[in-house]
């Protein structure tokens, strides 16, 4: 008897093209074997565009690329229509899968087949909800995650760090939970990999999951997996607590996490058990919990963001990690690791960086923390010419001054007309929102009380991105 995955390989037993995408949905890669593609239009002169501005009947629900991506799984779709510039649709069928390194998403790439002359079965196939997906199916080729950072990657001279990097070793080889907790771009995942990765369960499975990135009812069989016909489409899927088995679980953003699920999660915390969904039997799970959130855990339960009983379940330890702002001593170090690493990655040879850029730098408060420093030295390096090997002040003033925002405004002595500073304080608090919602648009809209596509307006309106 055929089943689900022999159906599906066989749909896709060829393909018709590939495409690549980034975390702003811009087409990094796209090749298409297929002449009905019209390769005058979807090559290379579609290559830096929105993938939205290139197929004019996607958006952002209805893309399976941007879907996998933000989903973070593969997704499968047996028909997508798609509208390109020249007004021509065609159909194809997709299998489109989330491209990670170091833990973190950075793109999706898409593997299409043309269906379209193939208007019968096209027309007959109904198209596959995203909760019911089976990503088992993929799970077999991919093997399970692996923690890349250590304690010597944690780069400070600063002694707070210092503290918890002597710490981590000593707290390792507990099966106690570990919150950790900072604001957003502090780097708490590297905390996370440095903590698997110095105990005795560095061998097994590191398995991360960001908790604000997936909606409800898919994050519960994620985590803990689900049982053949407990929903329509449903198989058996181990969930992340068991493909975690013998290593550990980092669960990002834990206070975004509904409030239904924590408790879910409080009784595997206290009994070491799950139970898949519409399963009857339990499963005995041996797997280090950490967790982090972008405030303080106490904070987390004043909000109502946390429940109480289970903040006492997973603070037996706590790690807080300093914003980049308390520790500016570590500035000259980590200057130094983000030039040696873009100058391999753009094939640069920046020496440094001038004293004005310097002085600016050391005195700019780092909301985003070493994520936004980090942007700032990509940007600078990809803005110097080959020729040229020292960052100088004019080679980011644009970039800083979109960064500092409303500070420029507020230390400004000449009044401006009010549309811009308007423009310039919605700037600011979209990036803030976007940033600490790690990049969730639906979610950056709720904090700041607007509808999502306003939102998603105002953000192409000041080229704003989710990264």
């Amino acid at each position: 008897m055929a089943t689900k995955k022999d159906d599906m390989i066989k749909k896709m037993e060829y393909i018709d093209g590939i495409t690549i995408i980034d975390t702003s949905g811009t087409i990094l890669f796209s090749v298409k074997f297929n002449p009905t593609f019209h390769p005058e239009v979807f090559d290379n002169n579609i290559l830096g565009k929105k993938l939205t501005e290139v197929f004019t009947n996607i958006n952002e629900d209805t893309s399976t690329l941007i879907k996998s991506m933000k989903l973070g799984i593969p997704i499968y779709k047996k028909r997508q229509p798609i509208v390109s510039g020249t007004n021509d649709e065609i159909y194809t069928t997709n299998v489109s899968v989330p491209i990670k390194t170091n833990g973190r998403i950075i793109g999706a790439i898409e593997l299409s087949k043309d269906i379209t002359s193939n208007r019968i079965e096209s027309n007959e196939i109904i198209e596959m909800n995203f909760d019911k997906f089976d990503y088992q199916l993929f799970r077999d080729h991919l093997g399970p995650d692996r923690a890349r950072y250590t304690l010597e990657d944690i780069i400070s001279d600063d002694g707070k760090v210092k503290e918890i990097k002597a710490f981590i070793p000593k707290i390792a080889n507990s099966a106690s939970p570990v919150f950790i907790y900072g604001e957003t771009g502090t780097g708490k995942e590297l905390f996370a990999h440095a903590i698997h990765n110095a105990g005795g369960k560095k061998g097994g499975p590191f398995i991360t999951q960001n908790c604000a990135a997936i909606p409800e009812n898919l994050l519960e069989s994620i985590l803990f997996g689900t049982t053949k016909g407990s929903f329509t489409g449903a198989f058996d899927n181990a969930g992340l607590f068991e493909i975690a088995e013998g290593g550990s679980i980092f669960l990002d953003e834990i206070n975004s996490m509904p409030i239904s699920l924590q408790s879910k999660l409080l009784r595997v915390l206290q009994d070491g058990f799950v139970r898949r969904l519409g399963d009857k039997k339990e499963r005995k799970i041996n797997t280090r919990v950490i967790v982090a959130a972008n405030m303080n855990p106490k904070e987390c339960v004043r909000k109502g963001l946390l429940r109480q009983d289970i903040y006492y379940r997973l603070c037996a330890l706590t790690i807080y990690v300093p914003p980049l702002r308390e520790r500016i001593g570590d500035i000259p170090i980590l200057l130094n690791f983000l030039m040696n690493k873009y100058n391999r990655l753009l094939d640069k040879k920046i020496k440094g960086v001038s004293k004005a850029v310097y002085d600016l730098i050391t005195r700019y408060s780092w909301p985003g923390n070493v994520r936004e420093l980090e942007h700032l030295i990509e940007y600078a390096i990809n803005k110097l010419d080959q020729e040229e090997d020292i960052i100088d002040i004019h080679h980011i003033t644009e970039k800083i001054n979109e960064m500092m925002g409303i500070e420029d405004i507020e230390s400004s002595e000449e009044v401006v007309p009010l549309k811009d500073v308007i423009a310039s304080i919605e700037r600011t608090m979209i990036g803030q929102a976007v940033r600490k919602t790690a990049g969730n648009v639906s979610k950056a809209a709720d904090l700041l009380q607007i509808p999502r596509q306003t939102l998603q307006k105002k953000m192409n309106k000041y080229n704003l991105s989710t990264k």
